[in-house]
């Protein structure tokens, strides 16, 4: 095994690690069994000449490499089955950057695990996929929205209706204007029944304050 065989496999197994401990940061994909997916791996510029594809495996917790691909278009995959071998492809397209793309169809319920790539000549951990063939993919529970609370200053209104609040202020103002002038009646009809004589003393003590 070469030297840069050897630092590769210690590069794949810590970028394996920290993907593995860190999965909210991964694509989770749910294929149906005898489905296909497209993954892809970007590169931060036009740099990356060369791609390694590899797959972390929970059925048996083993890592495969599976595609190695180049900037030339030239592909060769690692030590697999002959039919797995047939399911995996891969492509390259360049601009300002460079993206490799992993095609893989018939997925098998076996195949449970973490899918990323690695760049020979860059040491960056792309983000990578956790993907799940099989698995029906979690629903989303519709967003809840708070009511709205009633605005209006009355405590006794009725609710979300203006014409409850003018009556409930309408009613106790006609009530106390009522009153008042049942009291000037009371008033005016007492100091009528008096005697002119009564009336002119109190008039006289008025002025008199």
């Amino acid at each position: 095994m070469t030297g840069s065989c050897v630092w590769i496999c210690l590069f794949v197994w810590t970028a394996v690690a920290a993907q593995n401990s860190s999965r909210e940061t991964l694509t989770v994909l749910y294929p149906k069994i005898g489905g296909t997916e497209s993954l892809n791996c970007n590169c931060p510029d036009h740099t990356c000449q060369e791609a390694f594809w590899y797959r972390y495996l929970e059925k048996n917790n083993s890592l495969q490499f599976l595609l190695y691909y180049n900037s030339a278009g030239t592909g060769k995959h690692g030590e697999l089955d002959k039919d797995t071998m047939q399911r995996i492809k891969g492509s390259m397209s360049a601009g300002s950057k460079t993206s490799y793309s992993l095609r893989i169809t018939g997925f098998r319920e076996d195949e449970t695990g973490i899918y990323s790539c690695m760049f020979k000549t860059k040491p960056v951990i792309p983000v990578g996929y956790y993907i799940r063939p099989g698995v029906n993919p979690p629903t989303l529970q519709p967003p809840t929205t708070k009511p709205k609370k009633n605005k209006q200053s009355c405590k006794i209104c009725r609710p979300y209706t203006p014409e409850g609040c003018v009556r409930s202020i309408l009613w106790p103002g006609i009530g106390a204007l009522l009153l008042l002038a049942v009291a000037l009646a009371g008033t005016l009809y007492y100091f009528s029944r008096l005697p002119r004589k009564c009336r002119h003393q109190f008039a006289k003590t008025n002025q008199f304050r």
